[in-house]
């Protein structure tokens, strides 16, 4: 639920202390500011088809206003509304009152596994309400009504206006951390000394420095691994192949996997309309180890940056397969003048990798995970775990 999106404010208007509503009682509450009773609410929200696409894409351009620079339509196709036969990553969910869209959210099923347990969750995206409606509580009635029709529902990221929302509806769950290496200094020196000419000399010797530091850490300890760059991995190729291997030798007991596959991360990676992405693979020997892929993504003042979007790393050659895969990601976009690199996750393990090489931690106040799990067995099982194998890639930022 990126800033941009508008969601119901009904929970920032009431005090934090109130805890979660029921959906009964804001069911009565929304059927009441719409004229229709709580059954015809409840009859009016269901999946949406290739039909309603005129409909959702008028809602996401009066959502989205100015910040919708992407060609939403072949977007919202890939994501949610494919043509027959064609893959589709999500669900998206209709709140209407006859032939009117009121609202939107989307879902997206991913199976998690926590030691020996296994669950279907379903990953909450893209909460958009009509304007006029925003403060009726409408956005908190279709989180609650997928939860309800769904059963475990996650929810990755909040703004503003969703943490509010999210609170009436989701248990918190530990929240991700984002950690940002430094590639150029010449904007941070520019900022902090007067003398440009001065700014300019020790944004250099900065520079050097942490080259020389990437050459030290890195470079001299994945030296003996390959790393090539993919920009496929077609059923039956090697690549293919390759990424199914890694994919099974990276899951760990100690952490929350997400169940993933080589097709699924192919159309995630190489397939989005709205982003390129760059996909690293290491090798050793003939034996993959890990994979990296990144986006660059616009910052203030025509600035870039290069962001981590997945990772999935091999346990038994995790050092050496993550210093080699940065190694090479860091030249490129070093090469390319991004100002830094950054990584968000949940994941102890890989996290404590990171701090010796000059990552430094950054808090986000709304990197938030939130989730409802009526299933007990499961959820004290996850609680159990420090860690997950959840990405950039399972949230609905999908802006470049």
């Amino acid at each position: 639920m990126p800033a941009g999106h508008v969601v119901s404010t009904l929970a920032n208007r009431s005090a934090p202390a109130l805890g979660p509503i029921s959906r009964e009682k804001t069911a009565r509450l929304v059927s009441r500011a719409l004229g229709v009773t709580p059954d015809v609410l409840d009859a009016g929200f269901r999946a949406a088809t290739l039909a309603d696409l005129p409909a959702v894409l008028a809602l996401r351009r009066r959502v989205l206003g100015d910040a919708l620079t992407w060609d939403d339509e072949r977007y919202v196709r890939w994501r949610y509304l494919p043509e027959p036969g064609e893959r589709s990553l999500a669900t998206c969910w209709l709140c209407t009152r006859g032939d009117e869209l009121l609202g939107m959210i989307g879902t997206e099923a991913l199976c998690l596994q926590a030691g020996d347990l296994r669950q279907q969750v379903h990953a909450a995206m893209d909460l958009m309400v009509q304007p006029e409606w925003a403060g009726s509580g409408l956005g908190v009635w279709v989180n609650q009504t997928v939860c309800e029709r769904l059963g475990c529902v996650l929810a990755i990221g909040s703004n503003p206006n969703s943490k509010g929302v999210l609170a009436r509806t989701f248990e918190a769950l530990p929240a991700r951390r984002t950690h940002t290496h430094p590639l150029h200094f010449a904007h941070f020196m520019a900022k902090r000394l007067p003398h440009g000419l001065l700014a300019g000399v020790a944004a250099g010797l900065a520079d050097a420095a942490m080259v020389v530091l990437r050459v030290g850490r890195l470079w001299s300890t994945g030296w003996r691994l390959s790393v090539t760059q993919l920009a496929q991995w077609a059923p039956g190729t090697p690549e293919h192949s390759d990424i199914e291997t890694l994919l099974q030798a990276a899951q760990r007991s100690d952490r929350v996997e997400v169940d993933r596959d080589a097709a699924t991360l192919a159309h995630r990676l190489l397939a989005n309309p709205r982003t390129r992405c760059e996909v690293w693979l290491a090798r050793d020997g003939a034996r993959p180890v890990g994979m990296v892929a990144t986006r660059s993504v616009p910052i203030e003042g025509g600035r870039h940056a290069v962001q981590v979007l997945d990772a999935v790393i091999d346990p038994a050659c995790q050092r050496p397969a993550l210093r080699a895969l940065l190694a090479r990601v860091t030249a490129r976009a070093f090469r390319r003048g991004a100002d830094y690199l950054t990584w968000t996750l949940y994941d102890p393990a890989l996290e404590a990798e990171l701090k010796p090489l000059m990552f430094r931690t950054m808090p986000h106040t709304y990197e938030t995970m939130s989730w409802v799990c009526p299933d007990a067995a499961f959820r004290e099982a996850v609680l159990a775990r420090a860690g997950w194998s959840l990405s950039d890639i399972h949230t609905d930022r999908d802006s470049a």
